[in-house]
């Protein structure tokens, strides 16, 4: 019974010690300036993703195609979010997990614009073809 007791306080100890390596800071936690800088990197990548649609309409290519080259474009400044927050100690998990919420949010705006860009196409083309029957 005794070692069940030292096992189970040696595990304890072993994962508090893992657990005080990780960092439990949010990005509220960061100083202000680091905190404006996150705001910007947020805004950057907002405005990447606002000017890559704009070109990518331009570029007549398939809609799949666009939304992957959109995010890959703009991915520099998530790294650049990932490395602000790393560099001010917060929690891995919430900034990965920030980084993850701005890409899926774009992915899924990307993909809801792009199947609407789809779906006014086909209505273009029946809307044509009906003409010319007539």
């Amino acid at each position: 019974m005794i070692k069940h007791y030292l096992a189970a306080g040696s595990l304890a100890v072993l994962c508090s010690a893992v657990m005080a390596e990780e960092s439990m800071l949010t990005p509220g936690d960061m100083p202000q300036e680091a905190i404006n800088e996150m705001t910007n990197n947020i805004t950057a990548y907002n405005k990447c993703m606002m000017e890559s649609r704009l070109n990518a309409n331009k570029s007549g290519q398939d809609a799949t195609q666009n939304a992957d080259d959109i995010l890959q474009s703009c991915e520099p400044q998530l790294d650049e979010l990932k490395q602000l927050l790393t560099d001010n100690n917060v929690n891995p998990g919430l900034t990965e997990g920030m980084a993850r919420t701005l890409r899926s949010k774009a992915a899924r705006q990307l993909m809801g614009q792009a199947m609407n860009n789809m779906a006014a196409q086909a209505a273009a083309m029946e809307n044509m073809e009906k003409s010319q029957q007539q």
